[in-house]
């Protein structure tokens, strides 16, 4: 059972949750701060639900123990295999995620494109010789730009921060969107392939407001690997611009990783299907846990 109590330290009040804890023939007081003030009946009662989900070990909404084991095990063994390379050897390990990267990300946006065009576009800084549309060159190298973004980006998640991301991803593409919500723009869009309609351009402002909310109650409380998974989901599932909402959304997934330190994600094209599914559980069914589960699957197995 948590109970409340108030304590005085160097003379000052506060008010911390006791929870008693048997480990063999002992009973330890597990305690956690809560405030100078109490804070309403309701409030309290949630912080003792939430004070007994992390003294179970069950901190994180979707992500079980054994979860977190492998996760974090992981991120681990990533970091120790990044501390053995030198500065070229990184640079050049995170170049060749990017082209792979950048290649499975465009596809599943529905650019027309094939890994050696990829490879040739933004390792050897030419256009292949078969190839003839330049914005799909354009939009690739825009790609990059993006990604590398994401990686210098030290500031606020705010809106200011994913206008200037689609900016770089449509910027010489197609100016009149470029870093411009659909709101600003007064422009309804669809989805080809779903029964999902997203939020109205009149709903988009409310929609993000909702969303950045959002993340300043829960960016603390979720592990980074549901965080990434839900910003992801979230944002994609609001369309905030006319085009380019599923490069943004992947972007910011692996933005939360990198962030945090941890391996970042590639969806390949090969499980377009499977991608789409989960995303459809959550946009028409509203369940976010396939789509967690979904990320963490990849996060392990890549």
């Amino acid at each position: 059972m948590v109970t409340e109590k108030q304590i005085k330290v160097k003379g000052k009040e506060y008010w911390i949750l006791i929870h008693s804890v048997r480990k063999g023939k002992k009973v330890i007081q597990k305690k956690k701060y809560i405030g100078k003030s109490l804070p309403p009946k309701s409030r309290l009662e949630q912080l003792k639900k939430e004070f007994l989900k992390e003294l179970s070990g069950d901190k994180y909404k979707y992500l079980s123990k054994e979860d977190l084991e492998k996760i974090e095990n992981k991120k681990t063994k990533y970091k120790q295999e990044l501390r053995k390379l030198g500065k070229i050897e990184k640079e050049k390990k995170l170049n060749e995620f990017m082209i792979r990267y950048t290649y499975d990300s465009s596809k599943l946006s529905g650019v027309n494109i094939t890994l050696r065009q990829t490879f040739l576009i933004l390792k050897e800084g030419i256009i292949p010789q078969d190839f003839k549309n330049l914005r799909i060159a354009k939009e690739v190298e825009n790609h990059e730009k993006g990604f590398i973004a994401i990686t210098k980006y030290k500031g606020k998640f705010d809106v200011k921060f994913i206008k200037k991301l689609h900016f770089i991803l449509f910027s010489g593409i197609d100016d009149s969107i470029a870093g411009k919500l659909r709101n600003e723009l007064k422009r309804d869009v669809k989805i080809a392939g779903t029964a999902y309609v997203p939020p109205k351009w009149t709903e988009v402002k409310r929609e993000l407001d909702n969303f950045f909310n959002w993340y300043s109650t829960n960016s603390r409380k979720l592990h980074p690997l549901e965080l990434a998974s839900l910003i992801h989901l979230r944002l994609i599932s609001i369309q905030p611009f006319v085009d380019g909402n599923s490069r943004l959304s992947r972007l910011l997934m692996n933005w939360v990783l990198w962030k945090k330190g941890y391996p970042l994600i590639d969806i390949p094209i090969e499980d377009l299907e499977n991608y789409y599914d989960v995303l459809d559980n959550y946009q028409i069914e509203k369940n976010e846990k396939p789509f967690i589960t979904y990320i963490k699957k990849k996060y392990l197995s890549g």
